[in-house]
């Protein structure tokens, strides 16, 4: 994944509340396996492993959150079951075309999560973080913008 990429999804993850802690990592997984789509093409195996292998990992981190006192849960998990079988066998048999299901799922599951986290009032989950409402960064050679209202899942400037 990309620095910038990197440093967006870290200041999301600073203000973000539960429900939009899960939004943000089906973003994560979606990305790291666009990026592993884009790696294989340039023929760049090193790449797509580590990115799909990324994308993998937080799939592991959704199944261990899963709170089984909650009938949904058990749905969830299997689909997390599928997405984890299919990231591996993507990875080493470097089969891209098996991402297409996943990629369905969690677009689903991100869009179905984006609404619940609109609906979400229950705040930041890190405490004693500043509120983040627009911040400047430099990079080599350019100048970065980013925009954060905890009550908005939109990102970038507003004018």
């Amino acid at each position: 994944m990309k620095k910038e990429m990197i440093q967006d999804f870290s200041m999301r993850v600073t203000q973000a509340s539960r429900s939009e802690l899960i939004v943000i990592m089906y973003e994560i997984i979606l990305k790291d396996m666009e990026y592993a789509r884009e790696a294989f093409a340039e023929e760049d195996f090193v790449t797509y492993e580590k990115e799909l292998t990324q994308a993998g990992r937080f799939v592991n981190e959704l199944m261990a959150s899963l709170d089984y006192s909650i009938g949904l849960s058990y749905q969830l998990m299997s689909l997390y079951i599928f997405a984890n079988k299919e990231l591996t066998a993507a990875r080493v048999q470097r089969q891209p075309e098996r991402l297409d299901g996943v990629t369905e799922v969690f677009e689903k599951l991100l869009a179905g999560y984006q609404k619940v986290s609109e609906e979400d009032t229950s705040g930041p989950v890190m405490k004693n973080t500043q509120q983040v409402y627009a911040g400047l960064t430099y990079g080599r050679g350019t100048l970065n913008e980013m925009y954060v209202n905890g009550n908005e899942a939109r990102r970038g400037f507003m004018a």
